[in-house]
């Protein structure tokens, strides 16, 4: 699949590392995960890590292909070495992290030893990161695949497939979304579906992105009553589940990743950081990116952390106002993940960084 050149650019800049004390976050433990490589010119982790709510074990997956799990102490407890590279973070439910790698293989492994409980290797690379929903896991391809997999076993159980259509392609691909047993994904024509959860049979499909290039890369995201989607043409929309029919459009151009958290809907797009009103599509207010985009926003306590290339820009929730840009000096590409007050980040040369919220 051909890539337009903001796959290619997503390599992002350094910055210089933060002063010692710092009102909002405070380091309590950092893990250099990969070696730089000879030669190796700006690299980027965008895949970021994944926490399991039950027992707080961290697991993160990198470039070089390894995936790693840590004790919220920081005490190593296993690694795996698999075929990488990693798009997608790690998906974690009943006490298995599945993860997903540019060669299509994607594995499950026990989160608290690390032990293999299946593989399966599908001829497309995954992009997204895994969803979990009953019996079921799911993930997407970077080539427009949807996938549903047995979470026991790995076994194939269904596949939805859009068809390339020959353009370039913005790099990325949202996560399945699941609601009331329909999954819905974006694809990059521009098209959203939804499909049985169990069957894969479709329900409704539905053009939303227009233009030269419409791609839906934000995953879609649920209330609910409505599903919000964001295409790079432009288009944001709120729509019925049950149809596909708009409720409202709103205009975001080179609208890349959104996270919807209560009545707001955050869109990054490659200049800036959007709030929306989810109930109208008014929008709220709007702030430089000062960055590239690559991986959701993720609201936290009033702020909004978004990861620019530089490190994760933090924003005032209510406002957009800048409050900071939080960077150890390697910059950030991939979304933080939160359990209680702790926060977890991958920086770009593969650093994971424990952060205690103030």
């Amino acid at each position: 699949m051909a890539l337009l050149p903001l796959a290619a650019a997503i390599a992002l800049a350094s910055a210089p590392p933060p002063p010692a004390l710092d009102s909002q976050f405070a380091v309590v433990w950092r893990k250099p995960l990969v070696a730089l490589e000879l030669l190796e010119y700006k690299p980027f982790e965008p895949a970021g890590p994944q926490v399991d709510p039950v027992t707080g074990i961290v697991v993160v997956a990198t470039r070089d292909g390894f995936i790693h799990a840590f004790t919220p102490e920081g005490k190593d407890l296993w690694y795996f070495e698999g075929h990488g590279p990693y798009v997608g973070a790690p998906g974690i439910g009943d006490g298995v992290a599945v993860v997903g790698g540019i060669d299509g293989r994607v594995v499950a492994l026990e989160v608290a030893t690390g032990l293999g409980r299946w593989q399966y290797h599908y001829k497309e690379e995954m992009g997204s990161q895994p969803v979990f929903d009953g019996d079921l896991v799911y993930l997407a391809t970077l080539e427009g695949t949807v996938l549903a997999l047995d979470v026991k076993t790995g076994t194939w159980k269904w596949h939805f497939r859009r068809e390339p259509t020959g353009r370039f392609a913005i790099l990325g691909i949202g996560r399945p979304a699941i609601a009331n047993g329909v999954l819905y994904q974006g694809f990059s024509d521009g098209s959203v579906v939804a499909l049985d959860a169990k069957t894969g049979t479709v329900k409704w499909d539905r053009k939303v992105g227009r233009g030269d290039y419409p791609d839906v890369n934000a995953s879609v995201q649920l209330s609910r009553d409505r599903l919000y989607v964001a295409s790079y043409g432009g288009q944001v929309m709120a729509l019925d589940p049950a149809n596909g029919s708009t409720v409202w459009e709103a205009k975001v151009p080179f609208a890349y990743k959104a996270r919807l958290d209560g009545d707001s809907l955050f869109v990054v797009t490659t200049k800036s950081v959007v709030s929306l009103d989810s109930r109208t599509g008014k929008q709220l207010w709007s702030t430089p990116l000062e960055g590239t985009p690559f991986a959701d926003p993720f609201p936290l306590k009033g702020m909004v952390l978004v990861a620019n290339g530089k490190g994760l820009l933090v924003l005032d929730r209510k406002n957009g106002k800048k409050m900071r840009l939080f960077t150890r000096g390697s910059g950030a590409s991939a979304a933080p993940t939160l359990l209680g007050k702790r926060l977890y980040g991958l920086s770009n040369v593969g650093e994971l960084v424990a952060v205690d919220l103030r």
